[in-house]
């Protein structure tokens, strides 16, 4: 099938299921999700595989890049960081009890140590990327609860990597990885630091056109090469793609740098929603495989049950070293609980080592869908129940 005409239909029919659902009062988001899930059935599969897969993955990363940069630019810094300590209690315990709880059912069950250890590191990491896009509908982001949200979902990737690199080593049997991981965060600091004082003199320079189309093309520019720099240091494009954003976010605060067009150049989130963020949430559809759900009905009921406990009760446990209610502690268990970005990567990874069998894979797979699904439905009605719970 044409590529364009994958595009259009992917487009068209996510747009269409995110009226239906906003009509019925539940999020949009979900109409990218369900559209992927119908393109995966067997009947329209065979037509998303090869190149064309490929190239929806493709645009699936752009989406997360820009998506993570326009946080980035947007997020409250002075909040992010008075939120540090709450949020980065939140990661641990929310990374740290659905880790113990895999790794304790898999080998219970019967499964090998490295299987048990890639799907405890599947189940202890966040999708960012889906609790940001609700955050961002709902203008919530810079609220209490979204901050330390936002700020717990960063830390919890940075966990993600740091677990992708012991996976990499179990697979490829080398302790070379590991060894070069705190010498690439070091880099990444200092190529950071760089960008923060070489910016204002290019946006300077590009400043005597004076138009926001320049402004956005530089923006863009940016929020690449950061992301693809912390990409090649193994850190990933999500991490580089939101201290791009920050970067901008702080200078644009700091010097009054792009201040006639900042908020005009924002508005590349028209683009960046409207045509490439659904590819991302698409593409976590199209991985979800029917077969392993009727198959293996009982693991994967499993392995969902204990996802999303594991996450809620790692919050709650976190509570008292937060200044959160336990009402809002409860509601950022459902925010981590959302999944579908590293864990893909890792379940793809492991399974192409040989780390995990198929049927894991699968249920790995099912799992990031379904709580990603979960998650934009309980906060909206959560919020609508207690609409100061977000302060």
């Amino acid at each position: 099938m044409d590529f364009l005409l994958v595009i259009l239909i992917c487009l068209a029919l996510s747009f269409l299921l995110s009226e239906v659902f906003y009509r019925f009062n539940y999020p949009k988001v979900l109409g990218p999700i369900f559209a992927g899930l119908i393109l995966g059935l067997p009947l329209f599969r065979p037509a998303f595989e090869g190149k064309i897969l490929l190239n929806i993955e493709f645009l699936s990363t752009l989406g997360i890049i820009f998506l993570l940069f326009l946080a980035g630019l947007e997020i409250n810094i002075k909040k992010l960081i008075k939120a540090e300590k709450d949020s980065f209690a939140i990661a641990t315990y929310g990374a740290a009890i659905p880790f113990l709880l895999g790794f304790g059912l898999m080998k219970y069950i019967g499964y090998s140590t490295s299987t048990a250890f890639v799907l405890g590191v599947c189940l202890s990491i966040s999708a960012v990327g889906t609790t940001l896009k609700v955050l961002l509908d709902m203008k919530a982001l810079n609220t209490k609860v979204g901050t330390v949200m936002l700020g717990a979902g960063i830390i919890d990737d940075l966990y993600g990597v740091g677990f992708l690199s012991l996976i990499l080593i179990l697979a490829q049997k080398s302790l070379a990885k590991l060894i070069w991981f705190p010498i690439e965060i070091l880099s990444f600091i200092i190529i950071t630091y760089l960008a923060y004082k070489a910016i204002p003199k290019i946006i300077n320079l590009i400043q005597i056109e004076k138009t926001k189309t320049a402004d956005f093309a530089f923006l863009v520019i940016i929020a690449l090469t950061i992301a693809i720099i912390s990409t090649q240091l193994g850190l990933g494009p999500i991490i580089g793609a939101f201290i791009a954003g920050a970067i901008i976010n702080i200078i644009h605060h700091k010097q009054k740098i792009l201040k006639k067009h900042y908020e005009e150049v924002t508005e590349f989130k028209v683009v960046t929603f409207g045509l490439i963020i659904p590819f991302f949430f698409i593409n976590i559809g199209l991985h979800f495989d029917y077969a392993v759900l009727i198959q293996h009905f009982g693991l994967v009921v499993f392995i969902v049950v204990i996802a999303m406990l594991g996450k809620i009760i790692g919050t709650l446990m976190a509570k008292p070293l937060t200044d959160l209610s336990w009402k809002q502690s409860y509601l950022i268990g459902w925010g981590m609980n959302s999944r579908g970005a590293m864990e893909l990567v890792i379940a793809e990874v492991a399974r192409l080592a040989g780390l995990i069998p198929d049927e894991v894979y699968g249920a790995v797979i099912i799992m990031a869908i379904l709580t990603t699904m979960l998650f934009p439905v309980i906060i909206r009605a959560m919020v609508k129940s207690d609409r100061k719970i977000m302060y």
